[in-house]
């Protein structure tokens, strides 16, 4: 196709499709319906302000619902930190509590082992002492008893 045909036919599409839309279906024109129809667009034209003053109030409401949701956020934050540090404090403390419970343990454990150490000496002493006045009375019973067959 040539140049000009392509615009002529181009632009009779557009004329063809805004005739169209323009013109209602069936060829009736309602010059009420116009009339309606700028009487509605009126309506919602004066209503507008309202519109926008509750959308004014709702933009309010969100930026203070925000503005209190920003605040608990910062004292959440405040509060993390509140207990990070306790935690912190409480994990050295508990550190120094485990410390000083194993000294307590390897000191309890030092004065089990003296302990028994001195009850092994003191029965050792015992069972000696007992040992040698047997020994001894066994040694004299035999000797009185090698004196008196002589």
């Amino acid at each position: 196709m040539h140049k000009p045909t392509k615009s002529k036919l181009i632009q009779l599409s557009l004329i063809l499709l805004v005739a169209g839309i323009a013109l209602p279906a069936g060829g009736r024109t309602a010059s009420a319906n116009y009339f309606n129809n700028l009487y509605d667009n009126i309506q919602q034209f004066s209503g507008l302000p309202d519109e926008i003053n509750q959308l004014k109030s709702n933009y309010n409401q969100a930026l203070q619902e925000l503005d209190k949701a920003r605040i608990a956020s910062e004292r959440l934050q405040q509060q993390n930190l509140t207990l990070a540090e306790q935690n912190s404090n409480l994990a050295e403390q508990n550190q120094q509590l485990t410390q000083m419970v194993s000294q307590l343990q390897e000191a309890e454990a030092a004065r089990n082992r003296g302990a028994e150490r001195i009850k092994t000496v003191a029965i050792t002493a015992v069972a000696l002492a007992a040992g040698y006045f047997v020994i001894i009375r066994v040694l004299r019973f035999g000797m009185r008893r090698t004196n008196r067959s002589k």
